[in-house]
């Protein structure tokens, strides 16, 4: 029975319970995100997975191994719509609204697998210093912001809707990792990057 449970362990340890994490910003819940030449680590199929781990499935003594599919790969994304306003009438509508501009400098981390997430003082990690042999700038697990604000004025002409949303441009590194400890591999799954590098109002008019 305790060879059974042993042997049992031992295949949760290197297969493990597949599971996704997210921390940091909750980019996943955005309306929608682009990733300019690449993907998202939520959309990898089954097959590219097993692709891409014959990249990491080389064992050694001790410490990560590590497969980058995207790195710093440019996009954009909305994280949610303010307000849509459409004028089906025969007049336009004077409309005021306060915008406001701002850039910031966010992290967000997601991980699958048996790869797991730490959130150590509000700074988001990836356990066993993953983190580390991706050379990560602790600078990124921080939030500074520039604001600016001001008025608009415009008309919703007849035929036409108003939408406010917040849009952003981002960086996403992602890609497949192992990690192994005396040759045995503890650890193995995705991990994904998400750096927002500007975000802000936009408003947009277009004809309906």
């Amino acid at each position: 029975m305790k060879k059974l449970l042993f042997a049992l362990l031992c295949i949760l340890m290197v297969y493990g319970i597949p599971y996704t994490t997210v921390t940091g910003t909750n980019y996943q819940s955005y309306e929608h995100i682009t990733v300019a030449n690449g993907k998202l680590l939520e959309d990898f199929s089954s097959k590219e997975y097993k692709s891409y781990y014959k990249h990491v499935d080389k064992r050694k003594f001790s410490g990560w191994k590590i497969y980058k599919v995207n790195n710093n790969a440019k996009a954009t994304y909305v994280t949610e719509t303010l307000f849509s306003y459409y004028n089906d009438g025969y007049t336009p509508i004077d409309y005021k609204y306060k915008l406001d501009r701002k850039v910031s400098t966010k992290l967000g981390i997601s991980a699958s697998g048996t790869i797991g997430i730490k959130n150590q003082k509000g700074a988001a990690a990836f356990k066993n210093n993953l983190d580390a042999s991706l050379k990560l700038s602790a600078d990124y697990t921080a939030t500074s912001e520039d604001k600016e604000s001001y008025e608009v004025s415009l008309k919703v002409d007849p035929g036409t809707q108003v939408d406010l949303y917040i849009y952003g441009e981002a960086k996403v590194t992602n890609g497949v990792a192992c990690r192994y400890f005396f040759w045995i591999r503890a650890e193995r799954g995705g991990f994904e990057l998400f750096l927002i590098t500007t975000q802000y109002q936009r408003l947009e008019k277009k004809r309906i």
